[in-house]
């Protein structure tokens, strides 16, 4: 059986037949202080009245050897069983627990009172008990959560120390374990109280219940100051604290307030712990600001209070937008505004005297109720096989993105596409035959649909039967067109002509002086609006149709008229005519377009009659063929 098992059933004994059988020597001490200061010398106080003969040990609990002594000093904090052992022929044993804490310097404050008084305020929840060393050679005992005056009967510096008593009603001989951390301030004394000024007052968080404020302000040294607080509705103001000047001596900042609903008053009040006097700094108040968005509009609302107002300061994302000068002006409202952005606003109140109240940021976001306005101007020009489309974006709203339509051939419109920017491709159409038209919308920040831009539609440029181009009007320019170019290119991409038609929309080759076949026409838009830009239609390929006239009788004599049996032709680069007789016999042949048959025969006049012209010819197109018929050659 353990020692201490032992022990508990000797004390049972002890209990049930009303005696101990340790009588004289049973195990038994107490301790100085079951409670000590880092490091801590308990003294044990032997009361087991065992023999001097009887060997009686300690064991100190924390890991030192065993010994006889009566003082031990712990090193580490802790809580500590402390065991003695009575070691006679039935050995007996007794235990003290003992705690072992840090050393904190205690808490407490120096107030100075107007002429020879100076004051301490202790506020401390681990010493039992403080004393207090005035500094002049007076010391006293002190409890927690006191406040103790001094008249040192001089206005002087005195340097006060107070220490911490874990058990103040310890004798003076014990008080070497009991006195535990201490701390000196200097107590300057003053004449008399002075105000301090409050510099500014700034709202930090708006918040219904964890709202801050920050409050910087002056403070005259040596003073004690008190800050007061009150909301808007509330008569008079309430103590929350006294400012330490060593942790706070430029700001302080009040927690816990209804910001969302309140403003705050704030006076720094100098006292006189002794006599009561106070004397109260110039009163600054918070600014409490609303924000509202409107149709267009943000609108900033404010509430505060001044007795010495100057202006006040709108500022809108950091940038002062706004002062004015009248007190009861507490409104204002902000038509410069976006909808879908973000906006933040503080307002700032200046007085005469040099005090700054700033309220929160607080932010908003801009609504709108208003049908955006519509596009009013679409390029779309034809590029291959694509159509370009380009716009403007809206003057008066921000776009977040656009819808784009598209009717084929003037029937119903469909969605094409949604997209951000202000260029869209309408790839792989059939751009040579059919007539597109277009619509764009746009949507804003705040979902609003603008209504349906103009409707725009590019140049189709085609070709009738009759080999006459037209074109139809470029739709898509509020002011209109200007005028049509039409631009000629030959087969190698040359441009051959260009040529201004006004409004004109058709237009017709001139085949007499016209000497290509083959031709590419291309129309240009020109806008009234020249900051439209001009746009082109789809590229137009026209073949004219090759042309050859015989004639069907000739009279070579010399007379200047009708010598010469050859063709009219247009757009004829090749040729190889024969000319039979009768007989079927070849009289005559000529690969050149320019030359023609005489009438004779190996250079002898052929006679009258009948021939027969059997006639292959290509055109610029390289295309063959064959004309043939007779002819009748008269003299």
């Amino acid at each position: 059986m353990s020692p201490l098992l032992k022990y508990f059933f000797s004390g049972l004994f002890f209990l049930l037949y009303g005696y101990s059988p340790v009588c004289a020597q049973g195990a038994k001490f107490t301790v100085n202080s079951e409670i000590g200061c880092n490091p801590f010398t308990v003294a044990v106080n032997d009361l087991s009245g065992a023999a001097d003969t009887v060997a009686i040990n300690y064991d100190w609990g924390d890991g030192s050897p065993l010994d006889s002594t009566e003082f031990h000093t712990y090193s580490q904090p802790g809580i500590y069983t402390i065991i003695q052992t009575v070691a006679n022929a039935d050995p007996r044993q007794d235990t003290v627990v003992v705690e072992v804490i840090n050393q904190y310097p205690p808490e407490y404050y120096l107030f100075n009172c107007k002429g020879t008084f100076g004051s301490v305020m202790v506020q401390d929840t681990l010493y039992e008990a403080f004393e207090i060393d005035w500094g002049d050679g007076n010391k006293e005992i002190a409890p927690g959560f006191s406040f103790i005056s001094h008249d040192y009967g001089v206005i002087s510096t005195f340097d006060v120390t107070v220490k911490g008593l874990i058990n103040g009603s310890q004798s003076p001989s014990d008080s070497s374990n009991l006195n535990c951390s201490s701390t000196t301030k200097r107590l300057n004394m003053i004449i008399d109280i002075l105000p301090a000024t409050i510099d500014q007052i700034q709202v930090l968080n708006t918040d219904a219940s964890l709202g801050t404020i920050s409050i910087n302000y002056t403070l005259i040294p040596d003073n004690n100051y008190l800050i007061e607080i009150k909301n808007q509705n509330q008569a008079t103001f309430t103590i929350i604290d006294t400012i330490n000047q060593v942790l706070n001596p430029t700001n302080y900042i009040i927690e816990n307030l209804n910001t969302v609903d309140n403003y705050y008053c704030i006076s720094i009040t100098s006292f006189d712990p002794c006599d009561g006097d106070r004397k109260q700094s110039n009163i600054g108040c918070s600014i409490n600001i609303q924000l509202t968005a409107g149709n267009q509009q943000n609108v900033i609302d404010w509430e505060t209070s001044s007795s010495d107002f100057l202006n006040y300061s709108i500022s809108k994302d950091g940038s002062a937008i706004a002062n004015i000068n009248v007190q009861g002006q507490n409104q204002y409202v902000d038509n410069q505004v976006s909808c879908g952005i973000t906006y933040q606003y503080q307002v700032r109140m200046t007085e005469n005297n040099g005090f700054f109240s700033i309220s929160d940021t607080s932010s908003v976001t801009a609504i709108s109720t208003d049908i955006p306005e519509p596009i009013e101007n679409i390029s779309a020009t034809v590029n291959g096989q694509d159509i370009n489309l380009s716009w403007e974006e809206p003057l008066n709203f921000l776009a977040l993105g656009y819808i784009i339509s598209r009717s084929i051939d003037g029937v119903s419109f469909d969605a094409l596409d949604t997209l951000t920017t202000t260029e869209y491709l309408d790839p792989g159409l059939f751009t040579q035959s059919t007539q597109y038209y277009y619509k764009i919308t746009y949507f804003d920040a705040c979902g609003n649909l603008s209504e349906e831009s103009i409707e725009s539609s590019p140049v189709l440029l085609v070709s009738e039967f009759d080999k006459t181009i037209t074109w139809s009007n470029y739709a898509g320019w509020i002011n209109g067109v200007r005028e049509y170019i039409l631009e000629k290119y030959d087969e190698n991409g040359q441009l051959i002509e260009s040529i201004p038609l006004g409004l004109s929309t058709s237009y017709q080759e001139d085949q007499s002086f016209n000497p290509y076949q083959y031709i590419v026409y291309k129309i240009i838009a020109i806008p009234i609006d020249f900051a439209n830009g001009n746009m082109e239609s789809n590229l137009l390929e026209v073949i004219y149709r090759s042309k050859v006239a015989f004639p069907n009788a000739f009279s070579p004599d010399g007379d200047g008229l009708n010598d010469i049996f050859n063709f009219e032709s247009r757009y004829i680069m090749a040729v190889n005519m024969k000319i039979y007789n009768r007989w079927g016999e070849l009289v005559y042949q000529t690969t050149n377009v320019d030359q023609g048959w005489d009438g004779t025969v190996n250079g002898k006049q052929a006679p009258m009659g009948a021939y027969i012209h059997h006639t292959e010819l290509t055109d610029d197109m390289g295309i063959t063929f064959v004309k043939s018929g007779e002819i009748i050659l008269i003299r």
